[in-house]
Formats: C-alpha cells, sequence, structure tokens
C-alpha cells in the first residue's frame, strides 16, 4: 500500500478522507451481509426517488379508491384510505408539501380546518404539471376548480376552507378534494385531517378539541384505515395527543406508521432518545417510524424550493453524528413516500374482496329498498287517479284478506296486522267463557231454595204436582241471558278498536308515498267505524231483545233436557252405591221409602229445564254475536271502505292529494343516488 492509500473505515466522512489522504483515495469496501448497504442517491436521481413506489399494481389499485370515493361511496362503504394525524403544528402539512410537491396553507393555529383529500399520481412526462381542486361549501354548493400553478394550491385551499366554513377559525367535517399529476410524484391517495388542538382562541368554537377528535375518530377508528401519526422529536412522545389516539383504535399499532419531524429542533443529547422510538423500543408500532426533516417557515420566506429541501434534508441524515447510524430507509421524504404508497397498495390488495362483498350486499339492500319505496310518483292528472285507484285496490284487498282470515305476507307491512282475525277469535272465546262463568249453578243450596219459594207464592188450588212452572223458568232465563249484554257489547268494542287499528296501519303504508291520500283513507276508516259501530250495536240489542222471548226448538232443547236427565239419573245412581256401600259397612239399613222418594213439587225437573235452556241459550247467543260483529266489522265495514274510498280516487279533486311526501322523495333519490354509484363501484371492481 502507498502512502497515498490508507485503510480506512466507511464510518469517517469522505471529506475527512480527502484531507487525510488528498484527492485520490481508493476505498475497499468489506461487505458485511448482516449490515444493511448504505447507497448514496446522486442529486440528479434524488427528487426521482419520490417516484420510486410506482409499479403497473399501484397505480391502477390507487386509482380505483379514488374513483370509489369520488363515486361517493365512501358514505356507504368504508374504503382503504391513509390518513394523516398529528398534535397542532406537529408538521404534518410540511409532511405533504414535501411528498406532493405543493405548498399548503401555512401559519399558527389550526391551518388545517377540514379534511383534505390528495390524490398524488405519478407521470412519466417531465414537465407536466396539472391541479384540481373540488368541494362542497357550506350551502351544499359544488365547486370545481382547474389550478393552473402549483404556487396557488395553498391560497386556493385556504380559500375554499373559508367557503365551507362559518368564519376563518371554524372547521368542517366537509372533504376538499386535491387532484395533482407531476413526473415529481408518487402515486398516492391520503387524507389530511386538522391538528389536534388543546385550547380554543378567539372566533374558535369552544368545543374545538373535542370536534377535531371526533372528527379525526371517524377516520382512524375504521379498520380500512393506515394511520400516519405525524410526531415532533422535540416533544415527549408520550403526551402526543395523535399517538394516543392512534393507540385506542389501533392498540396493536398494526395499521399505524409514525413519523417524526423537525429533527434540526432537538436539544443536544436527547437524540438517543429518538433514536430508541425510531428503532421501535419506546412506543413499538408494527409499521414502525420513519423519521423527516422538511422545510421550515424560515426556509419557505428565504425562497427555498421542495427539491432543494430534499437535498438539505439528505446532507441532515448522513452528516448527523447519531442518526447517520440509520438504516436509509428509515429516514427520509422519499422513503416514507416509497413506504406510503407500497404499504396502501398492500392494504387495498387485502380488503379487495371484502370490499367487493360490501358492495354486493349494499347494492341488493338498496335494490330491495327501492322496491319498497315503489316508482316514482305520477305526474298527470290521469296517471295520478290510476295510481289512486290502484292503491285503493290493493288496501280493500288486504283489508279483505284479514278480515276473513288470510294472511298479507308482503314484508311491507307489519306482521302483527295478521294477528286480526286470531286476536279476534280469542275475543268471541272469551265471550263464551264469560257465559259459562255467569251461568247459575243449579246446584246451589240457595237457588232451589228461592225456586221453591216462587213456587210455593205462585201455587193457587192445584194439587203440588200440577203446578205451572213455565213461568219461573223463563224469568230466570231472562235475568241470565240480560247479564251477558254487557259482555257482548265490550266483546264488539275489542274487535271493533283493533279493526280500526290494523286498517289504519295498513292505510298507512298502503298510501305511504300520498300523506294527505293517507289521511283521507284514515277518515273514512274513521266514519265508517262510526257508522259501523252504531249499526252494530243496534243489532246487538235487539237480538237480545228476541232472546226474552225464551224460546227453543223442541228438538234443539229436548236434546239438552235428555242429557241433564241422564245426568241427573247417573248422580242417583251413585249416591244410592255409596250410601249401599255405607251401610253395608256399618250394618246400617236403609229405609227404602227414603230411596224412592220422588220430586212431588217438581224442583228437581224445574232446574234441569233451567240448566239445559241455559246450555241452549248461551251455545246460541256465543255463535250469534260474533257473527253479527264480523258482518258488520269484517264486511260492512269494508265494504263501506271500498265504496268512499274508490268514489274520492275517481273525484278530480282528489289529485291534489296525490303528492308525495317530501321526506319520501328524498329517501327515493338518495337511494336512487347510493344505487347508482354502487352498481358504478361494481363495475369498476369488476375490472380489478
Amino acid at each position: 500500500m502507498s502512502n497515498r492509500q490508507r485503510s480506512l473505515s466507511l464510518t469517517m466522512p469522505l471529506e475527512l478522507l480527502r484531507v487525510l489522504c488528498g484527492d485520490t483515495v481508493t476505498v475497499t469496501v468489506i461487505y458485511n451481509r448482516s449490515m444493511e448497504p448504505k447507497a448514496i442517491v446522486s442529486p440528479a436521481e434524488r427528487t426521482k426517488a419520490l417516484t420510486s413506489s410506482f409499479d403497473a399494481e399501484v397505480r391502477p389499485l390507487i386509482d380505483l379508491v379514488d374513483k370509489l370515493r369520488g363515486y361517493g361511496l365512501d358514505r356507504d362503504i368504508h374504503l382503504p384510505s391513509v390518513a394523516v394525524i398529528g398534535d397542532q403544528s406537529a408538521g404534518k402539512s410540511s409532511v405533504l408539501e414535501a411528498i406532493s410537491g405543493v405548498q399548503l396553507p401555512r401559519g399558527t393555529g389550526i391551518v388545517t380546518r377540514c379534511p383534505l383529500e390528495m390524490r398524488m399520481k405519478h407521470s412519466e412526462d417531465k414537465d407536466m404539471w396539472e391541479g384540481k381542486i373540488m368541494y362542497k361549501d357550506k350551502h351544499d354548493m359544488h365547486h370545481e376548480e382547474v389550478i393552473l400553478n402549483r404556487e396557488s394550491v395553498g391560497d386556493l385551499v385556504r380559500k375554499a376552507q373559508n367557503k365551507m366554513t362559518d368564519g376563518a377559525k371554524g372547521i368542517s367535517d366537509n372533504l376538499i378534494t386535491l387532484e395533482v399529476t407531476s413526473s415529481d410524484v408518487p402515486d398516492l391517495t391520503v387524507i389530511d385531517l386538522p391538528g389536534i388542538a388543546r385550547n380554543a382562541v378567539d372566533g374558535q368554537p369552544v368545543d374545538i378539541e373535542a370536534r377535531i377528535k371526533d372528527m379525526i375518530r371517524k377516520y382512524v377508528k375504521r379498520q380500512e384505515t393506515i394511520i400516519l401519526a405525524v410526531l415532533q422529536c422535540n416533544v415527549d412522545i408520550a403526551t402526543c395527543e395523535a399517538l394516543k389516539m392512534a393507540k385506542e383504535f389501533d392498540g396493536e399499532g398494526g395499521r399505524t406508521l409514525g413519523v417524526l419531524t423537525k429533527p434540526d429542533l432537538l436539544d443536544k443529547g436527547a437524540e438517543t432518545s429518538v433514536m430508541r422510538i425510531l428503532n421501535n423500543m419506546e412506543f413499538t408500532l408494527s409499521k414502525g417510524y420513519i423519521i423527516v426533516k422538511c422545510r421550515g417557515q424560515e426556509a419557505v420566506s428565504e425562497g427555498q424550493s421542495l427539491k432543494q429541501a430534499l437535498d438539505v434534508e439528505e446532507d441532515f441524515f448522513r452528516s448527523h453524528r447519531h442518526f447517520s447510524s440509520l438504516r436509509p430507509s428509515q429516514w427520509g421524504i422519499p422513503n416514507l413516500s416509497e413506504r406510503l404508497s407500497r404499504e396502501l397498495k398492500k392494504h387495498i390488495k387485502k380488503l379487495l374482496p371484502e370490499l367487493k362483498e360490501d358492495v354486493r350486499r349494499k347494492l341488493l339492500e338498496t335494490e330491495k329498498q327501492l322496491h319498497d319505496l315503489g316508482e316514482d310518483p305520477p305526474e298527470t292528472a290521469s296517471e295520478k287517479r290510476q295510481m289512486a285507484l290502484q292503491m285503493v285496490t290493493k288496501f280493500i284487498n288486504i283489508a279483505t284478506a284479514l278480515t276473513t282470515g288470510q294472511r298479507c305476507d308482503d314484508t311491507k307491512f307489519p306482521p302483527e296486522i295478521n294477528n286480526l282475525y286470531s286476536n279476534s277469535r280469542r275475543s268471541f272465546t272469551e265471550l263464551i267463557k264469560t257465559a259459562e262463568r255467569k251461568q247459575p249453578d243449579t246446584k246451589n243450596h240457595e237457588l232451589r231454595t228461592d225456586l221453591q219459594q216462587r213456587m210455593d207464592s205462585s201455587r193457587g188450588r192445584e194439587f203440588c204436582n200440577f203446578g205451572g212452572k213455565f213461568e219461573l223458568v223463563e224469568s230466570y232465563a231472562r235475568d241470565y241471558i240480560s247479564k251477558l249484554e254487557a259482555p257482548a257489547l265490550q266483546c264488539f268494542s275489542a274487535v271493533h278498536s283493533m279493526t280500526t287499528e290494523i286498517l289504519k296501519i295498513v292505510a298507512e303504508k298502503c298510501f305511504e308515498k300520498f300523506p294527505d291520500f293517507a289521511q283521507r283513507a284514515k277518515d273514512v276508516i274513521m266514519k265508517t267505524r262510526k257508522d259501523t259501530n252504531h249499526e252494530c250495536k243496534e243489532d246487538i240489542q235487539s237480538y237480545f231483545e228476541m232472546e226474552n222471548l225464551v224460546y227453543s226448538q223442541d228438538k234443539t232443547y229436548g236434546v239438552e233436557l235428555r242429557s241433564e236427565e241422564e245426568k241427573k239419573r247417573k248422580e242417583k245412581d251413585e249416591e244410592r252405591e255409596r250410601k249401599q256401600k255405607n251401610a253395608t259397612k256399618f250394618h246400617i239399613q236403609i229405609d227404602s221409602d227414603s230411596e224412592n222418594d220422588e220430586d212431588v213439587n217438581g224442583v228437581d225437573k224445574v232446574l234441569m229445564s233451567l240448566t239445559s235452556y241455559y246450555l241452549v241459550a248461551a251455545r246460541r247467543l256465543c255463535d250469534v254475536i260474533p257473527m253479527i260483529i264480523q258482518q258488520h266489522v269484517f264486511r260492512k265495514q269494508v265494504k263501506g271502505m271500498q265504496i268512499l274510498l274508490m268514489d274520492i280516487a275517481s273525484d278530480e279533486r282528489t289529485m291534489v292529494h296525490i303528492q308525495e311526501d317530501p321526506d319520501m322523495a328524498y329517501m327515493r333519490n338518495e337511494c336512487k343516488s347510493r344505487h347508482q354509484r354502487l352498481l358504478l363501484a361494481e363495475e369498476e371492481l369488476d375490472k380489478i
């Protein structure tokens, strides 16, 4: 080895080598596979590093998500994205400036006041630069403007924020979309969110911190979001709200990439702590950390360009006594850009199958909702009349089906409407039970005594076995029947009220598109209810007047009487047998005369007659009353509604009521809009 050659460590700076060895330096590199090579990038190649992530897969995938977001699909489905969060003045906008090559609004306090979606598209044309900004102002007016030069981007973003918020200090949840196409940007889309402010300043809402955090949570809580947490090197990382929020929704750190900024502001000796963070030894993130140095306000004021800032950044890290030992992939805007582009591509590919499934599922749900909402409302008088007649016909058909015990399987209607007939039957059954409860007990001693006294008091000069007993039977029968009139009217009232409520539900659903017409239908229901109520009550009361006749066909009454006589005979036989057993057991002689005692006065026969007639009358009443109720409530009322509604539907003056509810119209338009964007999304996804 000559005196001009030396064996020196590669860790020694190149300039120092020249001082020690002269202009000609021969460097022998001993390659260690355990060490990552630290390639030196020439100034000419440095700006190209921003586009190093471009490949045949990245652009189509990012374009796909951008298109889906452009269609408004993020209103229905969470889309893969990169959300940039950080404490106020952490350097988020500076990082995005360096990546995108455009200057964003700068200043103190909250500079980013609306979510800013930056769509960066790489172009092979070195001279190309195109920009476009899109947003909706606070009045929901859409704005779209072509950007002529990159220097005006900051002013246009600030102008958009002012139009979207109340005053220069307000914030908005609505998105500003900034598209940039250039040869020095990567294929990447990120969403910059407002910095986390701790205190409100003049003109800001007092709850500014809570509002900003709520906005950030909407993005970072989604599993589809990659979180880019921007943190200042010169601030205690444990106090950074951005990292706390990232940890809250991404506990394992699998979706979070940390970016450390402002390394040039570190106090001497603090570098060791930052190195531990960068090496994932403090607050572990699966994606790790990258450190960057962006332009400060002073550099901007001095006119330093973004390309010059990249040179300054590289010189800073390569010559730094601590950071120069980092792997190249751990520092610098170019590496951050490449890493983000790569991570977003992987993230989109991973989520594509689930995204396709979500779109298909939402599409089916939307198509069903559109079907339920029905077609667009008619415009001409003829079309309105035809629709009114169709709606009335449907309403009457459903009402008829329900009141005849059939089911309506249209899922548009609540299932409880199908319970009308079965619940009515329960009311009819309850009437039977009431009739049984109120039937006098003919074995009751008090009834027997009362009957005996009344028979004795009504007896004339006839022999004891010739009493005229029918008047007594008739009196007891009328008394029993009168006790059932109130329960019968109560049964009618229950069925009538239930029917009215169900008819109202059916009317609301059948005419829901036209609230005014629905109200007319409800008015018809109430009118026919009133008519039915009066007529049905009259028929029920008339029926009870007929029951006062106390009449039955001999054959009908005879069947019940013979049944009661047979029952009485069996009871006597059982009683005789029981007495005989007891007499035998205790050696007692039974008086044969007592066994053959006859009901000389006929009290038992009268009681059997009463029991027989109670059964005949109760059975007849519990059949006829439900039939009267069904005739009026189910048949006549439905028929009356049909006549009145058909007249209304045919009336020229009714057409004014065929006006769709504004909320329903809005819902249909929203549903159509969602259906359209889901169809477009499905078409785009099928191309991948």
